[in-house]
């Protein structure tokens, strides 16, 4: 994690964000107004791959914030990528219409403003059941209901967005989407979800915990 990157890879990221930086403004209008959006987020991918093929950049709203869009830069928990990631936050430069982020953090009240806003929507909707728990990794596998209203949004990043990005990698072991039922009875809300997952890791596997995948 403390590996430090070579001029050539600085020189790589620096070149990044001039090209964001010179493109900016198309940027904002594929994200906003859907101008020419495929052609420019192939841009956006090609330039980060440069980088790194295994970096995401997710550009969202966060409610409230109209006029400013945000970025969020992930290795997504692998920690041979935090130094890329570091780097990429400290030469980011100030742009007029996204703030940038690195590094997806645990849900917190002190951050909870600046949530995506589907995300926002979704952990109000959506709810999870706990398929299975491997004591020795601190793994779970886990089903996630999903309402059809929420459907048509791109819900891969939910959990990493709740949990943060190193406690996904760290305690997610799979996850399957499935259509909300009519009777929820027995689901978790998946804004429990934080709380339950330090539960587990703190117990054996046991009658009593077995209740819970039943």
């Amino acid at each position: 994690m403390n590996k430090q990157l070579n001029p050539r890879q600085i020189k790589t990221i620096q070149n990044f964000w001039t090209w964001f930086q010179d493109n900016e403004q198309a940027i904002y209008n594929a994200c906003k107004l859907e101008i020419k959006k495929e052609e420019v987020f192939f841009h956006i991918q090609r330039n980060l791959n440069y980088v790194s093929k295994r970096l995401e950049i997710i550009i969202y709203e966060v409610p409230n914030q109209v006029n400013k869009l945000h970025i969020m830069i992930t290795a997504l928990g692998y920690k041979k990528l935090f130094p890329k990631v570091i780097t990429l936050g400290d030469t980011a430069p100030k742009l007029e219409h996204f703030t940038i982020h690195t590094f997806i953090k645990p849900l917190t009240p002190d951050n909870k403003h600046v949530l995506p806003t589907f995300i926002s929507i979704a952990m109000q909707q959506v709810f999870i059941k706990l398929e299975d728990y491997n004591t020795a990794t601190k793994k779970v596998v886990m089903i996630i209901y999903v309402p059809e209203a929420l459907e048509k949004f791109n819900l891969s990043f939910l959990l990493y967005f709740i949990l943060g990005e190193v406690n996904y990698k760290k305690h997610i072991k799979e996850v399957n989407f499935k259509p909300l039922p009519k009777n929820t009875n027995g689901l978790l809300s998946i804004s429990e979800l934080p709380e339950f997952i330090d539960y587990l890791a703190k117990i054996n596997y046991s009658r009593k915990l077995k209740i819970f995948f039943e």
